[in-house]
C-alpha cells in the first residue's frame, strides 16, 4: 500500500529579516519538509487572503506549522476560531514554533497564557545544549542530544499545562534550563511546541532542528 504524503502548512508573519532567511521562514521550512518523500508542504503568510488560513487551506492541511514573534495581536478571532476548530475537531495538527508560544491560536488550545521567566538573553557566542529526554518518542527518532552555537534563551517558568511528553530539553551556559520540546492533545489534534527558531539566527538550517520539524510533522499529522 502507498502511503499518502503528510500535508503539512507552514504559516508565518512575515517579520523574520531579509537577510536571515530572503525566503522567509516559512518557504525555508517547507522547502526542507519538501525534501522528506512522506511530506508535501506549502507555505503561506498572514499576508495572504484570509491570513493564509481559509477554509480550503485547513481542510488540506494534516498539520499547521505557525511561526509568530511580533504581530501576535494582528491575527483575527476569526482566524483563530477556524484554526482552533480544525484542530480540537478535525484532527489537524499544531506545531508552535519559537516566539508562538504567544500565537492566539496555541494560547486557545492550551488555555493559558504561554508566558515565561524573565530571565532572557540572546548570545550568539554562547552554544544551548539540546538533550533527548524522550528517546522513544517519535519526534526523537534519529535525533541525538546536540547543539545550538547561536541561540536566544527562555527561561522557565513556561505556563503551559503539563505536557504529555518533554522530548527535547535545553540548558545553557550562563544557568537554566528550559523545556524546548514538549507535546500535548488538543481534543483530536497533537500539540507540539518546539522553543529553537530565533529569526536572527539560521536556526532552522540545522540538521538536527530540521529532523525534529520533519519527525513532528509526520507524528503530529498522523
Amino acid at each position: 500500500m502507498v502511503r499518502e504524503p503528510i500535508h503539512a502548512l507552514v504559516w508565518t508573519e512575515a517579520t523574520e529579516p531579509e537577510d536571515v532567511y530572503p525566503n522567509g521562514i516559512a518557504a525555508t521550512v517547507a522547502e526542507h519538509l519538501n525534501e522528506s518523500s512522506r511530506v508535501a508542504a506549502r507555505a503561506t503568510s498572514i499576508e495572504a487572503d484570509q491570513q493564509g488560513l481559509d477554509d480550503d487551506a485547513l481542510e488540506w492541511a494534516d498539520v499547521l506549522l505557525w511561526w509568530g514573534h511580533r504581530r501576535h495581536d494582528d491575527v483575527t478571532d476569526e482566524t483563530v476560531d477556524r484554526v482552533v476548530s480544525a484542530v480540537r475537531t478535525d484532527g489537524v495538527g499544531f506545531i508552535s514554533l519559537h516566539s508562538a508560544h504567544y500565537a492566539r491560536p496555541f494560547k486557545r488550545l492550551i488555555g493559558g497564557s504561554g508566558d515565561l521567566g524573565d530571565v532572557r538573553w540572546e548570545d550568539p557566542g554562547e552554544a544551548e545544549v539540546l538533550t533527548v529526554e524522550a528517546p522513544d518518542h517519535p519526534i526523537a527518532r534519529g535525533v541525538e542530544s546536540f547543539a545550538l552555537p547561536n541561540t536566544e534563551m527562555f527561561g522557565e517558568p513556561f505556563d503551559v499545562p503539563e505536557p504529555d511528553d518533554v522530548v527535547l530539553r535545553s540548558t545553557f551556559p550562563k544557568g537554566g534550563e528550559f523545556r524546548s520540546c514538549v507535546t500535548f492533545t488538543f481534543g483530536d489534534g497533537r500539540g507540539v511546541y518546539l522553543r529553537p527558531g530565533h529569526e536572527t539566527f539560521r536556526i532552522y538550517h540545522h540538521p538536527s532542528i530540521r529532523r525534529v520539524l520533519e519527525n513532528a510533522t509526520l507524528w503530529a499529522g498522523r
